[in-house]
């Protein structure tokens, strides 16, 4: 039975994004500023001072991930909070290994830094974390090319990158890292959640067009969902790229309307997903739209166009488990006011994964009984969990959560409230890869256990 916890009071620091940028040798050890709380040793900021411990969070608070990186905010904060007082998950036996009195007996403290939607400003930023703040972890980001940024920037200080929202191949793929875990799951699994509920609506035989992002993931996942398409003999008519950021789709989707296909593909993210959506709407008379990654913020802005439209997403408020509705409760107590974005209240997709990213880190640390990254890496590899969407496996080949994924449909603007913008369709269990396949056969060597620099 779950239990209440007594512990110390949690420390939240920020640290702004205008002054996160550090000389390279203030990187490599936590002795920078007064703020730290961990000294230099052979892993940066090891070992960590007597009475707490840092962990950092760099996260996009402006830019077109803006809304995004709010939500996780929110999500490190309550996991935070937990950790240090008890409550929500920390008080279930999926994780008994957290004691809601800290992590190894250390109040933990936590700071922040806005990366502003830029992989190079989230270098900075976390450079920073680590250098002068003392971080031994850090959390967050908003993108495939940010996460493997900040891989680079971590495994040659030993430092775990517990990765946030990068809905990419790559970061378990050619750019893994012994030192970077991914809880979300990649476009092939959301190509292998939607596909067959396609073949269920439209049978063993339909025609395809398909609009995509010139970035990593709209690469990828547009590769992903054709190559799916076409294993089931569906008809992929082709598909047109389109730069990030861009507002006006006409030109596409009249080039896709031409091609007078059943199903439109639309591979984007946020905002550029929502205009996408908004703008298909209007020229397609009636058509099964998919988009393969949806968010709450995607769904909010598209707002009516959103009716019908398939996708996936990594959590919702909806599901009912356990552990889901611990978190929904917890999150709803913790942020719940009316007058403070009440669309928010129940928890989000990326508040969802910050919080069970923080989490499964303190969990493994305790588990290892030190904040060394080798002991803890080694506790995370193969380990197996919950996050209230079924069991799941953090796969040592490739540091890839395999994973079940909730595929949605966007609902009638008159059935839309307080973030409720799509219904459950199915959650896919039978979905993964063997570590010889593509993606994860890229991954050839995650690298040592032990950092690749010394600390100076």
């Amino acid at each position: 039975m779950d239990s209440e916890q007594s512990s110390r009071r949690a420390v939240l620091r920020a640290v702004a994004a205008g002054t996160a940028t550090v000389g390279g040798a203030g990187c490599m050890g936590g002795g920078g500023e007064s703020g730290s709380t961990a000294t230099p040793s052979r892993y940066a900021n090891q070992p960590v001072g007597e009475d707490s411990v840092t962990f950092g969070f760099p996260v996009a608070l402006s830019g077109p991930f803006g809304s995004d990186g709010e939500r996780q905010e929110r999500g490190f904060r309550l996991a935070v909070k937990h950790l240090n007082e008890g409550g929500g998950w920390v008080d279930s036996e999926r994780f008994a290994a957290l004691s809601g009195d800290g992590v190894l007996g250390r109040t933990v403290e936590m700071v922040t830094g806005n990366t502003e939607s830029s992989p190079d400003t989230a270098v900075s930023v976390a450079r920073d974390l680590v250098g002068s703040e003392g971080a031994v972890m850090i959390a967050g980001g908003s993108s495939a090319n940010t996460a493997v940024k900040l891989l680079d920037l971590c495994h040659p200080r030993g430092v775990v990158h517990m990765i946030g929202f990068a809905p990419g191949t790559n970061v378990t793929g050619a750019d893994c890292s012994r030192y970077g875990f991914q809880e979300m799951f990649n476009p092939k699994m959301a190509a292998q959640a939607l596909m067959p509920v396609l073949l269920d609506r439209f049978g063993e035989r339909a025609s395809v067009y398909g609009l995509h992002a010139n970035s990593d993931f709209g690469f990828t996942q547009a590769n992903e969902l054709r190559r799916a398409m076409l294993d089931n003999n569906w008809d992929y008519q082709g598909d047109t790229q389109t730069t990030v950021g861009t507002s006006d789709y006409g030109p596409q989707l009249e080039e896709a309307k031409a091609a007078n296909p059943d199903v439109l593909a639309l591979s984007y993210r946020g905002i550029d997903g929502a205009n996408a959506i908004r703008q298909a709407s209007e020229v397609f008379d009636d058509i099964e739209i998919v988009a393969p990654l949806l968010s709450p913020t995607t769904a909010e802005l598209a707002g009516e166009a959103i009716e019908g439209v398939l996708g996936t997403i990594s959590w919702d408020p909806s599901i009912d488990t356990p552990l889901s509705k611990t978190f929904r409760d917890s999150f709803q107590q913790e942020f719940g006011s009316p007058e403070d974005r009440p669309n928010w209240r129940l928890g989000s997709d990326q508040a969802h994964l910050a919080y069970g990213q923080t989490l499964q880190y303190a969990a493994a640390v305790e588990r290892a009984g030190t904040f060394e990254p080798p002991s803890v890496i080694r506790e995370l590899e193969g380990h197996q969990y919950a996050m209230g969407i079924g069991q799941e496996t953090m796969r040592a080949c490739d540091h890839q959560a395999i994973r079940p994924v909730p595929v949605v449909e966007g609902l009638p603007a008159a059935e839309q409230a307080e973030s409720r913008y799509y219904d459950s369709v199915t959650i896919a269990r039978n979905v993964g890869y063997a570590c010889n396949e593509d993606p994860a056969d890229d991954c050839r060597e995650l690298g040592p256990y032990e950092p690749t620099t010394e600390v100076e």
